[in-house]
């Protein structure tokens, strides 16, 4: 059972990541608009793989007795001037989203929840590939 600060947590992580896979879909789709397949099919993957990563969370809540909550999410950009501009603002998103995680992992540690530690380090090891 998850305790309620651990679930609120979580599911603060849920809205991270559904707001990541809208940021890069918005990001993909001005890629497409400036003639940049690759990196739109790029950021379209990426944008696929957040909320799979989304999806794992409410799963994860959900099993161990919490209630997932999905999120309402706010408009991402949708205007930006070259695509380095895009990979700056990719690089700065992924950083604070290493900083979530980590903090989600270290509440695991302070309440002792020890599986939801174990669930969490698959986190921590996709942020070292981003």
């Amino acid at each position: 059972m998850l305790s309620k600060k651990i679930e609120a947590a979580l599911n603060g992580q849920v809205a991270i990541e559904a707001a990541s896979s809208q940021a890069y879909l918005a990001m993909a789709s001005w890629a497409e608009n400036q003639g940049l397949g690759g990196t739109a099919a790029f950021l379209y993957r990426h944008s696929d793989e957040e909320r799979m990563h989304m999806l794992k969370l409410v799963k994860f809540i959900n099993e161990r007795g919490g209630r997932a909550i999905i999120p309402a999410l706010k408009q991402p950009g949708t205007s930006f001037k070259t695509i380095t501009d895009i990979f700056r603002a990719l690089l700065d998103h992924e950083t604070k989203v290493t900083n979530e995680i980590n903090g989600v992992v270290d509440l695991c540690l302070k309440e002792k929840d020890y599986t939801t530690h174990n669930f969490m380090q698959w986190y921590v090891r996709e942020q070292t590939e981003e």
